[in-house]
């Protein structure tokens, strides 16, 4: 992040130069430009995301012949802004906000390409407590691998931002998140408990881990009284870095059961309405992921995601099964700007038996300010 002097505060806005005598400012995000080939076996992806990175629902067998597509886009750029505050009690106030135009509309590749902004981060945080919206705490955002892609292996990863009330204690995190539960219903129920979600840090030589554990209230609010329903989910995540001299293995796993709103990016339902009962799903999710740094300004990851779903017998529809695996190379010529290119290729089985195949080569460009 770059932060800005008082002094340049001060000439472009002396009131708040004034009220913020104690508060330093900062901003930061980066620059990216992707260009992705991509051929499918079962027809294009028509939704934006899944053809900006790998969404795993978003791959559907389907009856159209295999396709090939050319894509640029520039909307999963960022910016964002930082505050902290020294207040009188010798502790500080954080504030962070901010911003992309990935999965947005307002925009076409006719004339413009312009696209809405979308809020990912909106939170404050004095001392020990944070209130407002950014990564779950059932996520290790330090095990995401370094890919082309935006992701990566999304139907491996715990990924998920939400509103949220979090309470960390040395090692210790516990939050409370926001509720939602998908795959009966409208996919907007919502119960009377929020999520409750702990973590802990866990350091060893070289090794920086988190284990993560996830409670939930699964609900389904019937269209008539007395026809709602709930149940309780729970999910386990361990999660991490080991540090093998220079390089780095990343790695994460994944169990629960009605956790498919925060792994794979909601590939599978949380429940299925099962007569007047709600049945969750299991999930399975894992990746591992090898860094190796060729010099100081070249280095190649390796990745293999799986994710493996088992849902009630009267369930029609869904993801079963994916598998993804990439190879990339990076160049940093300078250490805020990377060039990158990543071969990638995935295969998504549903609910039946039939799946579907993407293959991606990834040409990216970064500069991070």
């Amino acid at each position: 992040m770059r932060k800005l002097p008082m002094v340049l505060l001060a000439t472009a806005a002396l009131p708040m130069a004034v009220n913020a005598a104690n508060t330093e400012f900062s901003f930061g995000g980066f620059i990216k430009m992707d260009a992705m080939l991509s051929t499918y076996s079962d027809g294009d992806i028509v939704d934006g995301y899944g053809r900006d990175y790998y969404a795993p629902s978003q791959i559907v067998p389907g009856t159209e012949p295999d396709t090939a597509e050319l894509d640029f886009s520039a909307r999963n750029s960022r910016f964002n802004f930082k505050t902290v505050t020294q207040v009188e009690d010798g502790k500080t106030i954080t504030s962070f906000i901010e911003l992309d135009f990935s999965t947005t509309a307002g925009g076409n590749e006719v004339v413009s390409n312009s696209y809405v902004p979308r809020l990912r981060h909106a939170y404050v945080q004095y001392d020990k407590l944070l209130v407002g919206q950014t990564w779950s705490n059932f996520m290790n955002v330090g095990a995401l691998p370094e890919v082309a892609d935006f992701i990566g292996p999304s139907e491996s990863t715990v990924f998920i931002r939400q509103p949220q009330v979090r309470y960390t204690s040395g090692d210790l995190s516990v939050s409370l998140e926001n509720p939602q539960t998908t795959g009966a219903g409208d996919s907007g129920d919502n119960g009377m408990l929020p999520d409750l979600t702990a973590s802990y840090k866990i350091k060893a030589d070289n090794l920086d881990m988190t284990a993560a554990l996830l409670l939930r209230q699964l609900s389904y609010d019937g269209p008539l009284d007395g026809d709602d329903a709930t149940t309780m989910g729970y999910g386990v995540n361990v999660a991490g870095k080991l540090m093998v001299g220079k390089d780095d293995l990343k790695f994460s796993a994944t169990y629960g059961k009605g956790v498919g709103r925060y792994v794979g990016l909601g590939a599978v339902a949380d429940v299925a309405l099962v007569g007047e009962d709600l049945e969750a799903s299991d999930t399975t999710a894992a990746f591992v992921a090898y860094r190796h740094h060729w010099s100081s300004q070249w280095r190649s990851t390796a990745v293999y995601g799986m994710l493996s779903a088992d849902y009630d017998d009267s369930v029609t529809t869904g993801v079963t099964d994916a598998t993804s695996m990439r190879v990339n190379i990076m160049h940093s010529p300078v250490k805020q700007l990377t060039y990158g290119a990543e071969l990638s290729t995935a295969n998504v089985e549903r609910v039946g038996g039939a799946d579907a195949t993407m293959n991606r080569v990834y040409f990216t460009t970064k500069y991070a300010f």
